[in-house]
């Protein structure tokens, strides 16, 4: 490694440490005043568990829209101001602000690895993993989600429900700072006769629009009155049954153990992994397996099952030879700092990924990959941070990523939309502090290997484009390490090149799935209850039976909103009201009795 190479090293290292101690210090204080300040009721009408994008979505809209008393359970701690920064997301992977989640050795996937075990990052903290992710705003095809309900509800009032979040609940800005790449990217699609994207969903490029207010990351958590309605730092242990009924749940709160009812319904929307975990903590999952641990089955389900992801690859994969692309020296210029904090623009507003496209590999209608365009690759800290992100072996990386440090990195990511390999999330003990096995069998699924490896052919063919010919663009020529017995560049070299260089977009969902009561795949009907028992539902990325065309946040979002419209709102008749300005509270006041 060159001197300045060291020195960068050294001087990203600094700020890597800097940050961890800032979110020690937020952590911890938050965690101590819990004791002090934290005020629970026994009681309420709805618990809600988890405060992500659908716990929140939920909790906005029973403050604003009626008159019930609840409670959203978070283990994570509350936020801070210094921590909205957009550009901090990666600094809050593998913290105290991240679960630390990590798949079992892949048979398929993640050789380049350690232990061949890929990372899982998902938000423990208030806002869980919106406070992590790129604040990308995809609708998706809408299509898919009236085959999730089974024909119960049209694309026209799925459509309306986006609409209604769009304009209500979510804050949305076009992404207000981008790199040179960004353009050449778009330039490139133009040349290749990819159409723009507009709100509907088709093949084609667009920059992004991202979930942000005035520079800063912004999340559905925002809308919450946080002293109110929130308690942080509480584990949730079980729900508690009586009979076949959720009465409440069982939670570990500055380390004592307290019990919490509910009177209406128990909401588990604490994600893709963490709810199936606290169902079969609670005596809902396979019965086979809470059997073996010792758990009294109290429903017999699928849960668990079903795990999927967009799975992507591609890190250092293109260069080039001048800087167009956000480099981590901007990450510590005081120039862009200060812009941030006093204008909310500059570098330090980036998202991460600038431009997203949707692309066929089988020149068909309906794209199977999505391409995410991000200013910066793998080896631009110098292996300070995201190389542990990824958790890449050091063999790898000295032989691969570490080559790349005399060029200029940027990434263009193939994701596949539509994964046909499943796997599953099981607990292996009755310890609620214990994390699952998480096994998603990446890749597992020959169709996979194929999309993702037409994938890397369409990231050439971007590459080879005048448009970014001209900004230096070039693809990578080292052989990467455990494929240098392929021709680089074959179909048995991309093969090998995504089985080891296996990337998750943190976009797990499926594992407690909606579908039909009579179907043996379904946790949830298609009002969210949980089958087979009472006053329980699950809202949250855990019931999608398939993933989304694109990034999940906005369906999530959509999707808490259907859930408090149907399970809610018309299941307890509550008249239109809301409680915003002062003509539309006395109106809410006159429709409650108040």
């Amino acid at each position: 490694m060159l001197s300045i190479h060291c020195f960068q090293f050294f001087l990203f290292s600094i700020c890597v440490h800097i940050s961890t101690v800032f979110i020690y210090f937020v952590y911890y204080s938050d965690l101590i005043s819990t004791k002090y300040i934290q005020d629970i009721k026994p009681e309420y009408d709805y618990i809600i568990v988890g405060s992500g994008t659908a716990g929140s979505v939920i909790a906005h809209r029973l403050a604003t829209e009626t008159n019930y008393t609840f409670v959203v359970v978070e283990a994570g701690c509350k936020s801070h101001a210094l921590l909205e920064a957009p550009v901090l997301g990666p600094f809050f992977h593998g913290s105290l602000l991240d679960w630390q989640f990590q798949t079992v050795p892949q048979k398929h996937a993640c050789f380049a690895m350690k232990d061949r075990k890929c990372k899982l990052a998902q938000g423990k903290i208030l806002g869980g993993s919106s406070k992590l992710n790129n604040m990308i705003h995809i609708r998706g095809n809408l299509s898919h989600y009236v085959n999730w309900f089974h024909g119960k509800h049209t694309k026209e009032y799925l459509e309306k429900q986006f609409e209604f979040i769009e304009q209500n609940i979510l804050h949305l800005n076009d992404v207000q700072y981008q790199s040179d790449l960004a353009d050449a990217v778009l330039g490139a699609a133009k040349e290749l006769n990819y159409a723009k994207l507009d709100i509907d969903f088709k093949s084609g490029f667009r920059k992004n629009i991202v979930s942000q207010n005035n520079g800063k990351r912004w999340c559905t958590s925002d809308n919450l009155d946080v002293n109110k309605h929130v308690v942080t730092n509480a584990l949730v242990e079980k729900v508690i049954f009586k009979g076949n009924t959720a009465i409440g749940i069982k939670i570990l709160l500055a380390g004592r153990q307290s019990n919490i009812y509910a009177r209406k319904g128990v909401i588990l929307s604490a994600g893709a992994i963490n709810t199936p975990k606290i169902l079969q903590l609670s005596g809902v999952g396979p019965q086979k397996l809470l059997k073996t641990i010792g758990i009294p089955v109290v429903k017999n389900l699928p849960v668990g099952e079903n795990i999927q992801d967009h799975i992507g690859t591609g890190l250092d994969f293109v260069l080039f030879n001048k800087s167009v692309s956000i480099s981590a020296m901007d990450m510590i210029n005081p120039l862009y700092v200060l812009n941030y904090f006093i204008n909310g623009k500059g570098p330090w507003t980036t998202p991460g990924c600038e431009v997203i496209g949707f692309l066929s590999t089988k020149n068909q209608s309906d794209p199977d990959l999505q391409f995410m365009v991000l200013p910066v690759g793998l080896s631009s800290d110098r292996g300070s941070l995201l190389k542990n992100n990824v958790n890449i072996k050091d063999e790898v990386w000295h032989k691969y990523f570490s080559k790349s440090f005399n060029s200029y990195v940027g990434t263009i990511l193939p994701l596949i939309l539509h994964p046909k390999s499943r796997g599953h999330v099981y607990i292996n003990s009755t310890d609620p502090k214990a994390p699952p096995l998480v096994d998603p069998k990446y890749l597992s699924h020959e169709s996979d290997r194929e999309t993702l490896i037409n994938g890397l052919k369409l990231v050439i063919k971007f590459v080879n484009t005048k448009s970014i010919q001209n900004i230096g663009g070039y693809i990578n020529q080292n052989h990467f390490p455990g494929c240098e017995q392929f021709e680089i560049f074959t179909d048995s070299y991309f093969d090998c090149y995504i089985k080891h260089l296996t990337l998750t977009s943190y976009h797990p969902v499926g594992t407690c799935s909606m579908g039909l009561p009579d179907s043996n795949k379904s946790v949830v009907d298609t009002s969210f209850k949980v089958l087979g028992v009472e006053k329980l539902y699950v809202a949250d990325a855990s019931v999608l039976p398939t993933l989304p065309s694109g990034n999940i946040n906005a369906a999530i979002a959509m999707m808490a909103s259907v859930f408090f419209d149907n399970s809610i709102k018309v299941k307890n008749h509550i008249p239109f009201c809301y409680k915003n300005d002062l003509f539309k509270e006395y109106l809410f006041n006159v429709c409650f009795d108040r």
